[in-house]
């Protein structure tokens, strides 16, 4: 590898160091956003009152419906809160390999080590499971 481009054979794959870098930021936001909208969904589902009529003895659909949001909202499996923890889970992985990806392009070739360092301040740090 040379600067940007990777030749494998005939074949050549650019990898420009700003773009690469700006995936493990936008790895960052999509953990946050999917932190956001599952606190939304628990909040959602941890609702006392819906206004579906659930206090009404006589409406029995009412309580039923809002069991079966609560339970869409934050159960255990099979939920918005358990989709998103999957979620959660998969885009930590992605960004966890492209760190190491760029690790390891950063020892096979320097020139671009040293751009990737100059747009990238975490470049070079291990991912801690912490912050996925």
């Amino acid at each position: 590898m040379v600067g940007e481009a990777w030749h494998f054979g005939s074949s050549e794959v650019s990898v420009r160091p700003a773009e690469f870098a700006g995936i493990d930021d936008a790895c960052g936001e999509f953990l946050l956003a999917i932190a956001r909208i599952r606190a939304l969904a628990v909040e959602v589902g941890d609702q006392v009152h819906w206004g579906l009529g659930e206090g009404q003895a006589r409406l029995i659909s009412g309580s039923t419906l809002v069991a079966r949001l609560r339970s869409v909202a934050a159960a255990k499996e099979n939920s918005i809160a358990a989709v998103l923890d999957r979620h959660s889970r998969i885009v930590g992985d992605i960004r966890q390999s492209f760190r190491e990806v760029r690790d390891l392009m950063m020892v096979a070739d320097e020139e671009w080590a040293d751009r990737l360092t100059s747009v990238e301040p975490s470049a070079g740090q291990p991912i801690s499971m912490e912050s996925v």
